[in-house]
């Protein structure tokens, strides 16, 4: 075989490789975070690999993946169960979240585009429709005000850390903290005023208003925890 063609060649199939294991990797993560796969399930390659017609090959790097972002446990005897969240990983989860999306806040107020501006301004007006609505919707949009600022904080870094957080904080939220529609006017003003923020290019203020906004969250959640949560750090 020609050398130029066998490089290319090999260059395709690798490239097919890492489409493959995302693609399995994408599919596994949602099924997790959106309940078809419950905490405590036992994941059997042989069934996934018949449900997707892959080789087991991509399944088990995906896997791996998702062991290590908090999804999977892997037992010495080669088990693998979704994991059981927690109070106390909540916890966890929370006090990373505080840091790291106060710190996206900073870094978007400073960095952001006019463009991801109206978008988070959009998702502020779509979080106040759905909340006057009541309807489900509300949970998404919220979830990409969020996701919109990580993006205009223009780090890398920040963004690939705080995309696996958001994932994980997902699936605890299923699994865990019960919904209180009394709490949702309360954070539809934080992002509003978050959004001002930033709209101002007021990098300080934008932080702290995240701060106190992920602080608040996490009150809300120990509130309606309090009797598991009592005598915890």
């Amino acid at each position: 075989m020609h050398t130029v063609y066998k490089k290319e060649v090999i260059i395709i199939v690798e490239i097919v490789k890492k489409t493959l294991k995302s693609q399995v990797y994408d599919y596994l993560r949602e099924q997790i975070i959106v309940g078809k796969f419950k905490p405590g399930e036992k994941l059997i390659e042989e069934k996934i690999a018949e449900t997707l017609q892959v080789s087991r090959s991509p399944i088990r790097e995906s896997i791996r993946m998702l062991e290590q972002e908090g999804f999977l446990n892997l037992s010495k005897t080669g088990g693998v169960t979704v994991v059981e969240p927690s109070l106390t990983d909540f916890r966890y989860l929370y006090e990373c979240r505080i840091g790291m999306e106060s710190l996206a806040a900073y870094y978007a107020a400073l960095r952001r585009t006019d463009d991801q501006l109206q978008l988070m301004k959009q998702e502020v007006e779509n979080t106040a429709y759905h909340k006057e609505k009541q309807e489900d919707n509300e949970k998404r949009v919220t979830v990409a005000f969020h996701d919109i600022i990580m993006e205009a904080s223009a780090n890398p870094f920040l963004i690939s850390m705080l995309r696996t957080l958001r994932g994980v904080n997902s699936f605890y939220r299923e699994v865990i903290v019960d919904q209180d529609p009394t709490y949702r006017e309360t954070a539809y003003m934080d992002h509003e005023q978050i959004w001002e923020a930033i709209a101002k290019q007021d990098a300080d203020a934008a932080k702290e208003l995240m701060k106190q906004h992920i602080e608040r969250d996490f009150t809300h959640f120990k509130n309606l925890n309090k009797d598991a949560l009592e005598g915890l750090d």
